[in-house]
């Protein structure tokens, strides 16, 4: 079980960790100088009637406010200290806010240098710091008085420890693995160590993990739980990791990183969240202000999802756009901080890490809020499914840390999107009338590619939702697919005569070119046409969907292109991190860095990949390049 020490600076909570443990956890060479804990320190303790607990001392200085958050936000219980001399401070007021803000429920009251003041003195203290936890809602908390000095106070103190840990439940070991990451450094004989909270699941020595958001791979060397090397961690521990790998062995760790389960990997840049205003503050409607989540503090923008500002003690929903990706996920616990003054504004936590953008009403947002708000997850998700019409069952299990399974037979209909039949009955008549449409505009054309029928719907649905629509309607029929081109039933649109003359030239010259296709003016030579007419009837193949324009003077079969995505595809199953390089494919392909080059170009234009620095990674999700040619712009998705 792991405590934290929250209170005024100079306070005792050091002297009190090193008269319970021994241990000074005042580590750094500033903080013996200053005679101030500035960064987090930790310490364990084995109880004489069994068990051990974790101690972490969190900065009492307001400049490191930071720091302290980084140390609650992951923890169950509390040790709030006061010293007897100075009584409550404003640094203990603000600690206290920040416990009940998180939902720190199990607080403890020390008062300590009760050897410094005489008998009045410690019971008006006492009384104080009484009043205060009333006053905040800890009324059944315990105060205890103790004198780091002298030892008196400290055996009671000791068994109060001991009756918590005996009650103490640990959270269940449920979902995938992560671990918020607070310090990171290197060790002779260990090399990368990173330490954290466990905020859930469990890993063990030798599994793979992933730092997020850089998506870097790491392979677990050893773990050390409350300071002793074990072989494995789990939720709720005080964990250091050694860890290795190509990359991440090299990278510049961060305080708010996380190691997770490489299918958490999901860093997002916006989330909503319930919270709580502080008392005396107001959280403006469309304000700045600092996120603390996990050891992560971000500057964010705060838009309260009712329209209007949220006043001292209310509770509601908003809506963070950070300056940054972090790792969230619902339930996760948040502290937000005013940018100018650095007080605490708010706390709570994360309710749905991925939203959508805010194009709905604000009843229908509020009332999603409230469905996702539901703690069991196959519940949230049935009324998050009845208020919004759609819901993405993947990823709502990334966001409660869970897999699909949780969820009730039937909820799902084995797309990327669950779809209420009524949205699904809509959204079929929409894609028809798009479609209807599209024919009158362009009678010659064969029909539009995916992604250019999808564009027409507009944004009011998520594009899972309207293919699922699509599906259906080629499932039954209504809609039929030529080449790569989508068209009503009975519609047909044909090329002209002498077009058709010349296609079977046309598609042997690129077929026998394979990774080398030949440029535009080779095919002018081959059919004896000027220029200009060749590249008209080339737009007039493409927009049939027999080509499928590559760069402006190359032309493919769409059964080559997909020969393209395939090598990309074998590149980065077999690349570290799965990832390659446009060296890599040029190799594997033989056609020339230039073409390489343009080949690479048009998979991250057609979403097939996507390029980060200089690797690129496949988009799993689109994977196909049967794909989605349109009149306006031959291409992909």
């Amino acid at each position: 079980m792991i405590f934290a020490l929250a209170g005024h600076v100079d306070h005792g909570k050091t002297s009190l960790i090193r008269a319970l443990t021994g241990v000074d956890t005042d580590r750094l060479a500033e903080e013996k100088r200053r005679g101030m804990t500035i960064d987090l320190g930790f310490a364990y303790l084995d109880l004489p009637e069994g068990g051990r607990i974790g101690f972490v001392d969190v900065p009492g200085h307001e400049r490191f406010l930071a720091n302290m958050l980084a140390g609650v936000l992951g923890i169950r219980a509390a040790l709030l200290i006061v010293a007897a001399d100075d009584g409550p401070m404003p640094q203990t007021l603000e600690h206290l806010a920040i416990l009940r803000l998180t939902g720190i429920s199990d607080v403890t009251a020390i008062l300590t240098k009760i050897d410094a003041v005489d008998a009045a003195r410690q019971a008006a203290a006492k009384q104080a710091v009484s009043e205060l936890l009333s006053r905040s809602g800890y009324a059944e908390a315990t105060i205890a008085a103790v004198s780091s000095t002298t030892g008196t106070g400290l055996p009671a103190l000791m068994q109060i420890l001991q009756t918590k840990i005996t009650a103490d439940r640990p959270p269940a070991i449920t979902g995938g693995f992560r671990l918020a990451i607070d310090r990171s450094f290197n060790l002779p004989g260990a090399g990368l160590v990173v330490t954290g909270m466990v905020a859930s699941g469990q890993v063990k020595v030798g599994e793979t993990l992933m730092l997020t958001p850089a998506r870097l791979t790491a392979r677990v060397r050893a773990i050390r739980v409350q300071d002793r090397e074990v072989g494995q961690a789990s939720a709720g521990d005080r964990a250091a990791l050694a860890i290795s790998g190509a990359r991440i062995e090299r990278t510049r760790l961060a305080r708010g990183d996380w190691l997770v389960a490489p299918h958490l990997h999901a860093p997002t840049s916006r989330l909503d969240a319930r919270i709580r205003v502080a008392d005396g503050r107001l959280l403006r409607r469309d304000g700045r202000l600092h996120v603390h989540l996990g050891a992560a503090a971000v500057p964010a923008r705060a838009l309260a999802v009712a329209g209007t500002d949220l006043a001292a003690q209310e509770e509601g929903f908003v809506q963070l756009t950070l300056d940054r990706p972090i790792a969230a996920l619902y339930g996760d616990r948040l502290v937000l901080r005013d940018d100018g003054t650095g007080r605490i504004l708010a706390g709570g936590q994360v309710i749905d890490p991925f939203p959508a953008p805010a194009r709905r009403s604000r009843v229908q947002r509020l009332a999603g809020l409230l469905a996702l708000s539901e703690p069991d997850p196959a519940n949230a998700f049935d009324r998050w499914l009845a208020a919004e019409g759609h819901a993405d069952p993947h990823l709502f299990a990334i966001a409660r840390n869970t897999d699909t399974g949780t969820l009730r037979p039937g909820a799902t209909d084995g797309e990327t999107f669950a779809i209420s039949e009524a949205l699904r009955a809509k959204l079929r008549e929409a894609v028809l009338r798009a479609l209807t449409e599209w024919h009158q505009a362009s009678p010659d054309y064969p029909g539009p590619g995916k992604a250019a029928l999808l564009a027409r719907l507009g944004a009011a649905y998520p594009a899972g939702a309207s293919e699922a629509a699509l599906k259906d309607l080629i499932a039954n029929g209504q809609i039929e697919i030529e080449g790569v081109a989508l068209r009503l039933r009975g519609h047909r649109a044909a090329l002209a005569e002498s077009d058709e003359a010349l296609w079977p030239r046309v598609r042997i010259s690129v077929e026998e070119g394979g990774l080398r296709a030949p440029r535009v003016r080779e095919l002018m030579t081959t059919l004896d046409l000027p220029l200009d007419q060749t590249e008209a009837l080339l737009d007039r193949y493409t927009r049939f969907g027999r080509l499928i324009r590559l760069s402006a003077n190359r032309c493919y079969l769409p059964t080559t292109l997909q020969a393209i995505e395939r090598i990309a595809d074998e590149l980065a199953e077999t690349g570290e991190d799965a990832a390659f390089t446009a060296a890599e494919f040029n190799r594997r392909t033989g056609v020339g860095r230039n073409l390489a080059i343009e080949m690479l170009e048009y998979l991250d234009r057609a979403g097939v990949t996507v390029r980060l620095g200089e690797l690129r990674y496949m988009r799993r999700q689109e994977k196909s390049l049967g794909g989605v040619a349109t009149p306006q712009a031959p291409a992909l998705l």
